[in-house]
């Protein structure tokens, strides 16, 4: 397979905005808009399993990667089901638009773009910290 499957529109799921420390490649919880799922005639017509692959097969499982989801068995084994019945479900949600295809190339430079943002929030948090540290140690000294 020469391309990567992520779940469609996958930002508005992000939580955390670039500029936050807790900004990341791996998300602890994403954002899902229920009154508008509630209200989405394709989410609500969908069987229950369907919409629980949706939700904790793809949701979940690609908040580990930026929404991207691992390789078709990798990602069976994450939710214990069966290769052929996870090829099925993505194929149903991916015909749907819930699921989306990007080449690795666009794949590989999201995650970098991802990259350099993460090393200069690190950097800027690193750099305040430092600067109210010695901010106080100054303080501490004139106080003297």
């Amino acid at each position: 397979m020469n391309y990567k499957i992520r779940v469609t529109n996958w930002n508005t799921h992000q939580h955390y905005k670039k500029k936050n420390k807790n900004f990341n490649n791996e998300q602890p919880w994403f954002m899902v808009y229920g009154r508008k799922l509630l209200r989405d005639m394709n989410f609500m017509t969908m069987t229950p399993e369907q919409r629980d692959f949706l939700i904790v097969g793809c949701w979940a499982v690609g908040s580990q990667d930026n929404g991207f989801l691992p390789p078709l068995e990798e990602h069976a084994f994450w939710i214990r089901r069966e290769p052929s019945e996870v090829k099925e479900l993505r194929d149903f949600l991916l015909q749907k638009g819930w699921l989306e295809k990007w080449s690795i190339d666009d794949y590989d430079q999201i995650q970098n773009d991802q990259d350099m943002i993460i090393d200069d929030n690190r950097r800027e948090y690193a750099d305040e910290y430092w600067d109210k540290k010695r901010y106080e140690e100054s303080k501490q000294k004139r106080a003297k």
